[in-house]
């Protein structure tokens, strides 16, 4: 018969032998190891519980007694990492508040020239536009992620967002090409949510830092009435090409210049407008050079407001593709109506192609991404011609853009087809083919602009560009 002392020594060597085993398997926290440290924790103060009391059975021991040490020390086997872990969570939640994460994050990363440096290279420094600030920005996010763990990760959406406003808050003093920045959630036809951050840059540059969040799925009762509206949207468009959809955006800006400003001939913005479908492999990259980057007002009236002229205008903004023909032409379409500031309305309107084909390809033409981000810049071109009372296009007229969708997400085998490149859709345009502004043909008003370039003395304003 075992005596209530053997029992706490059987009960002992066990702790000690998973003690030991705990030290040999959990090395790497990585390892296989730490795959049977978890498979351990769980099983087997059980096992000590079960084969311990059944020794004690054969040989008489008082199972009484024996319960109750066994109740103490699987208390204290399981409740030490338990009251660890919790004590750790409590440490950090309160060690480490936004500001001081923010702060924290940034040193352990360094400043931003030396990490350009060490992470880029000279050479890539120089190539890449601005693709060393986000990283710089999710390097810093990336430790607080690790850092605090579950403090971070099982924070809702607000509470992340307090971290990373943290972080922006701190860098944009040292990063003053940032112009500003905002959050972009997505949301899915699941109602499944993930979050970026959009960098705007000084040149009119935009950028994405990828958050590592993951995907939350919410209930309808969760979702808020923006949600809610970007789903109907969805739904309204569902079987629309990506393509498609762009072509009603166009239809929208159209409606807007001609509407607001019908006494200027729009052509140059609607032939580079409706030349961005044409390609078959996708739609033109939003790069340096990009046709239509000319026509975007704060490219040209921006920098012309500031005393940029087309020599150092060219090189800087448009890779050296912009024309002095095209230049002066362009300048003078938006002289008197915008002054290049990124928040004007004609600069937002206008600007949605570019801003969404960027992050579209920014993605590599993810269908679901583009699902949405569609469907969003719809919403925002029909905003602002709803705010200026403008009519909208007929959408009935895009229908003949349409594929066939069998669900959400979208399969990989819809994706060519859920975008439906290689289109020639400038028949619904109504500049070029109508002549709003003057109610003419295209090749008569070309032929007019040229004649009124020769009277107005081009050639002359062109020496002293």
């Amino acid at each position: 018969m075992i005596s209530v002392a053997g029992v706490i020594i059987i009960s002992v060597l066990w702790i000690v032998l998973v003690g030991v085993l705990f030290r040999i398997l959990g090395k790497g926290k990585d390892s296989l190891g730490a795959f049977f440290m978890c498979l351990m924790t769980m099983f087997i103060p059980i096992l000590i519980f079960v084969f311990t009391n059944i020794m004690c059975w054969i040989y008489g021991v008082n199972e009484t007694v024996y319960s109750v040490i066994m109740i103490i020390l699987i208390s204290i086997f399981v409740g030490l990492p338990v009251l660890y872990l919790i004590g750790r969570f409590l440490y950090l939640l309160f060690r480490y508040p936004p500001k001081r994460a923010a702060v924290y994050a940034r040193k352990k990363v360094g400043g931003f020239n030396n990490f350009s440096k060490e992470k880029w290279g000279s050479a890539g420094y120089r190539s890449a536009v601005h693709s060393h600030e986000p990283a710089y920005l999710a390097a810093q996010i990336l430790v607080i992620w690790k850092k605090l763990g579950a403090v971070y990760r099982m924070r809702p959406r607000s509470g992340k967002k307090r971290y990373i406003r943290a972080i922006m808050e701190l860098n944009l003093k040292d990063l003053p090409q940032i112009r500003k920045w905002e959050y972009h959630t997505i949301l899915d036809g699941l109602y499944q949510a993930e979050t970026d951050v959009l960098l705007h840059f000084t040149d009119g540059e935009k950028a994405v830092v990828f958050l590592n969040w993951p995907k939350r799925i919410f209930t309808t009762d969760e979702l808020t009435e923006e949600d809610q509206k970007k789903i109907a949207y969805r739904e309204r468009f569902r079987q629309i090409t990506m393509t498609g959809r762009l072509i009603y955006i166009f239809m929208c800006i159209e409606r807007y210049l001609v509407s607001l400003y019908p006494g200027r001939d729009w052509t140059p913005v609607a032939e580079r407008m409706w030349n961005r479908t044409k390609s078959c492999e996708g739609w033109d990259e939003g790069t340096p050079g990009d046709l239509y980057r000319e026509i975007v007002p704060e490219r040209i009236m921006r920098f012309y407001r500031h005393g940029y002229g087309y020599e150092k205008l060219n090189p800087m903004v448009f890779d050296r593709k912009l024309s002095p023909e095209d230049y002066t032409e362009i300048r003078k379409l938006y002289e008197g109506i915008s002054r290049g500031d990124p928040e004007e309305e004609i600069n937002q309107m206008v600007g949605i192609p570019e801003q969404l084909i960027y992050k579209v390809n920014l993605r590599n033409h993810d269908p679901d991404f583009a699902d949405q981000m569609t469907v969003e810049m719809i919403m925002k071109a029909e905003s602002i011609l709803k705010k200026r009372e403008i009519q909208l296009p007929d959408a009935s007229r895009i229908e003949g853009y349409s594929f066939e969708r069998h669900g959400d997400p979208i399969g990989k085998e819809e994706t060519n087809a859920a975008f439906g490149f290689g289109v020639d859709a400038a028949d619904l345009s109504i500049i070029l083919t109508v002549g709003r502004a003057s109610g003419k043909p295209l090749e008569e008003r070309k032929e007019e602009r040229e004649n009124d370039k020769k009277r107005s003395g081009y050639g002359e304003f062109q020496k002293g560009i």
